[in-house]
């Protein structure tokens, strides 16, 4: 593939297991793009990925990632049409195969209905990935709290996710300190991105 993932810490890609929910932890200054676009998804692309993409952010990740990256964004060309995309909101969508386009909302029950159509659409693709990586979650929470953070909640604890893992970027610069605490206590593992590389356990030891 030629992408080099020698900055990703070995723990995090072997302690990802089907079943986790993992979030990573960026601020609005940190080169996000460089470290889920040419870290991570290439990274875990061998086991298959879909992309969950809110308003488009993981695009806009991706066009920043080609513009400050050169040669690194060539190589991963191939990695990034593979990927299955589901579209939530508004947002041209340019890398990999869009399976369905989603209309945001913040009611609990239609949420979950959402979350179950897509996790439903996941497991029936012919090659079963092994991890859903979400991009713009922060951004969904952002325009209203209260109802966002409730339907995440009601979708968790309701469908128990088994075969896939789930990785959400969040931006924390864009959150309250009690959402990103909520978002803390529903993941199983949890890292952030600090001076460009990706730290496990949020910098903690």
């Amino acid at each position: 593939m030629g992408v080099s993932n020698e900055r990703i810490p070995t723990d995090f890609l072997t302690a990802v297991m089907p079943g986790d929910i993992v979030l990573i932890k960026y601020t609005s200054t940190e080169p996000v793009e460089r470290v889920a676009w040419g870290e991570v998804i290439p990274s875990l692309h061998d086991h298959g990925i879909v992309s969950i993409d809110f308003w488009g952010i993981g695009e806009i990740l991706v066009r920043k990632f080609a513009k400050t990256s050169g040669i690194e964004y060539t190589k991963i060309l191939d990695v990034m049409r593979e990927i299955k995309v589901i579209k939530v909101g508004p947002g041209a969508i340019s890398y990999g195969e869009v399976l369905e386009d989603i209309v945001p909302t913040y009611e609990p029950q239609n949420f979950l209905r959402n979350y179950y159509s897509i996790l439903s659409r996941v497991s029936r693709l012919p090659k079963k990935p092994r991890y859903v990586v979400m991009f713009g979650l922060s951004h969904y929470i952002y325009f209203n709290p209260e109802k966002a953070l409730k339907s995440i909640l009601t979708a968790v604890s309701t469908i128990p996710i088994e075969d896939i893992a789930i990785i959400n970027f969040v931006n924390t610069s864009i959150l309250k300190e009690e959402h990103i605490g909520i978002l803390e206590e529903l993941s199983t593992k949890i890292a952030e991105i600090s001076g460009g590389r990706l730290v496990i356990g949020g910098g903690k030891t």
